[in-house]
């Protein structure tokens, strides 16, 4: 496996070194990201705005799970652009364009959270939902792939 440099997001003080996370923390975490994709499908009818936070958590939750793995954790200062630059290193090329669009979800969730602006079309939830699923599913077989010899109950 290569080695993937995080010293600059480690510097800017978007992510930090965290040596002593175990597997029961990135284990919480994937599992927290499953329940928010649950969470969004249940409000999507109901409370959009609220689904539309949900996805992004599980977007987020996955992602802190696949730093963690690498014994990272968000940091003080920028820490969701720095996590979200982070899972793009790891993951690769691959996934680039999956990962602009949690970018996007990421400024979407700030609009609302912070200046309650929700502008979000029906079509548009239901892609960010559709790329949250695929990015939860995604984190979830690179850590069963990264640690084969481990059990996950998810």
């Amino acid at each position: 496996m290569q080695k993937i440099d995080f010293s600059d997001l480690i510097k800017g003080g978007q992510i930090q070194e965290e040596p002593s996370i175990g597997w029961d923390q990135v284990d919480r975490l994937i599992k927290r990201a499953f329940e928010d994709l649950k969470s969004a499908e249940r409000n999507l009818p109901l409370d959009e705005p609220g689904s539309m936070d949900f996805m992004y958590k599980a977007m987020f939750h996955s992602a802190n799970a696949l730093i963690w793995s690498y014994g990272l954790r968000p940091g003080a200062l920028r820490q969701h652009q720095g996590v979200i630059l982070a899972v793009e290193r790891i993951l690769g090329e691959k996934y680039k364009a999956l990962i602009l669009k949690f970018d996007r979800l990421r400024k979407r969730r700030n609009q609302f959270e912070y200046q309650g602006i929700f502008e979000m079309g029906r079509q548009e939830l239901s892609d960010s939902m559709s790329q949250a699923r695929e990015l939860v599913e995604a984190i979830k077989q690179f850590l069963r792939e990264k640690n084969p010899q481990k059990h996950f109950n998810w």
